[in-house]
């Protein structure tokens, strides 16, 4: 009697729909998850409305013209390029994780969120360049800048730790690099705002300094990947 019962009560058991919700949320491809479209489209929102601050004035004066293309309109196409490469480095690294992930949950998607509300208020952020004589513009955008690059480590590092959205075949070790490289650059935008307590010095001028930017990620890379290896070199 109890074999044949313990069939039965086997059958009996009804499946709790709120875990079979979350199985099925968590093995979908991220590729085709709603939440890459909706990373795509801020991301292209934000990147076009940057360069709606990029004007020259309507004048019938060649002088006028010339000094508002030599000033204005220089000054603002840095602040794109410099914007606009930011950007697009993040989002590079946000589609690259979402290709490498397995699975997701409610967290990685909160942080998701809070990446992409930087991302989204960058047009807004980059308008106040347009008084970048005042220091606290310039904060302000460097501020929402580190933020967003913060925010995007924080996806790699919650994904990355204990394979919690990776699978348990991918080596950390070698993908931990990538979150030191991230917080890279929020971090040497930060550290360019003390640049602003040298007396007199133009806070737009603050800009030029992050066309070193390649030449730190190059640096930051070497040391990086060569104090990574170092262990391992120590065990050979």
């Amino acid at each position: 009697m109890e074999l044949s019962e313990q069939p039965q009560s086997q059958e009996n058991v009804k499946p709790n729909p709120y875990n079979q919700r979350e199985q099925i949320e968590t093995t979908k491809k991220p590729s085709e998850d709603r939440i890459v479209l909706l990373t795509d489209g801020i991301f292209a929102i934000a990147l076009t409305l940057l360069v709606l601050d990029i004007r020259v004035p309507k004048t019938n004066s060649l002088e006028v013209f010339n000094k508002a293309l030599s000033e204005e309109f220089f000054t603002n196409t840095i602040y794109y390029v410099i914007t606009f490469a930011v950007l697009i480095s993040y989002w590079q690294g946000h589609r690259r994780l979402m290709n490498m992930i397995e699975r997701i949950d409610n967290t990685f998607v909160g942080i998701n969120i809070l990446f992409l509300a930087f991302v989204a208020f960058f047009p807004v952020t980059n308008s106040l360049l347009n008084n970048s004589q005042f220091p606290v513009a310039v904060i302000i955008y460097t501020i929402v800048l580190a933020g967003c690059g913060y925010s995007a480590s924080l996806l790699w590092a919650y994904a990355l730790k204990n394979h919690r959205l990776f699978a348990p075949e991918v080596d950390i070790k070698e993908h931990t690099h990538r979150i030191l490289l991230i917080t890279s650059y929020p971090t040497f935008f930060l550290l360019s705002l003390v640049i602003l307590l040298i007396p007199n010095f133009p806070p737009g001028r603050i800009f030029y300094i992050w066309i070193l930017l390649p030449v730190i990620y190059v640096l930051a890379s070497k040391v990086i990947q060569s104090y990574a290896w170092r262990p391992t070199q120590q065990n050979l």
